[in-house]
């Protein structure tokens, strides 16, 4: 039986490349996301890939409408073994200059999201030992600079995923985070628009790599860690940061 598997956030960017990633390996892919438009795009690549699409649209912060999609998935193709949680959004801003509207919709993206999938697809996963990943950040990891919510949503999602691994391991069911600093993404683009070539230059430089990461190098890791070959893997988080999280780095 062919792999199945649910992916938020698949529309664009780390999304994306997991889908088709995943459609590199013989999976049945939902596409979720909320422009039906772009999701076709996404299928075709899936389909061009070897894996067989299935598109879903939705909001990943409707619960109700979560809940709904992953029964349908569910229901057609007699289970899912396979949930990665990629849908997220960022902006800057501190405590005192993030709105409390944009706040909110920070966590309820980035945590809150990611908590409702967890929720409709996390019994479904008991039943065929499967495996779940969400994207999250090297600002889960430590602090941010101006990146207030954003930050505290990745952290938040760090303690969600710990306790998955912990609650749902025994009935084989295996929780993990992939922790990437800046990819290569239409988020990043918009993040950085503002920002002049030097600044661009100087974030570069704070990786021992010395570049961003590409979507794809993201998706192999979700690959892997969604494997056999990490079968005994669990509660593992991820650091594709390419270093710059493993110590204090002056840069040349």
């Amino acid at each position: 039986m062919s792999e199945r598997a649910i992916v938020t956030g698949a529309t664009s960017g780390i999304g994306r490349a997991v889908a088709v990633r995943l459609g590199r390996r013989g999976a049945i892919v939902a596409i979720l996301g909320r422009s039906e438009a772009k999701a076709a795009q996404v299928a075709e690549e899936v389909r061009a890939a070897g894996g067989t699409p299935w598109i879903g649209t939705v909001d990943i912060a409707d619960i109700q409408a979560v809940s709904d999609v992953v029964s349908r998935f569910a229901a057609a193709y007699g289970g899912i073994d396979t949930a990665v949680s990629s849908a997220g959004i960022a902006s800057t801003g501190t405590v005192t200059s993030t709105e409390p509207d944009e706040w909110h919709r920070i966590i309820n993206t980035n945590l809150n999201g990611t908590y409702y999938l967890a929720r409709a697809v996390v019994p479904e996963l008991v039943k065929t030992r499967g495996s779940f990943v969400a994207i999250s950040s090297d600002a889960g990891v430590q602090g941010a600079q101006g990146y207030a919510a954003y930050a505290t949503s990745k952290h938040a999602l760090h303690g969600l995923i710990k306790c998955m691994a912990l609650d749902h391991g025994p009935d084989g069911v295996r929780s993990h985070a992939v922790c990437p600093s800046f990819v290569e993404t239409p988020m990043a683009d918009e993040l950085l628009a503002s920002a002049t070539a030097e600044e661009v230059a100087y974030f570069k430089k704070t990786i021992p790599l010395g570049r961003f990461a590409k979507p794809e190098e993201v998706a192999d890791a979700v690959a892997h860690l969604t494997s056999a070959e990490a079968a005994f893997a669990n509660g593992v988080f991820y650091r594709l940061d390419g270093g710059s999280t493993a110590g204090y780095f002056l840069a040349g």
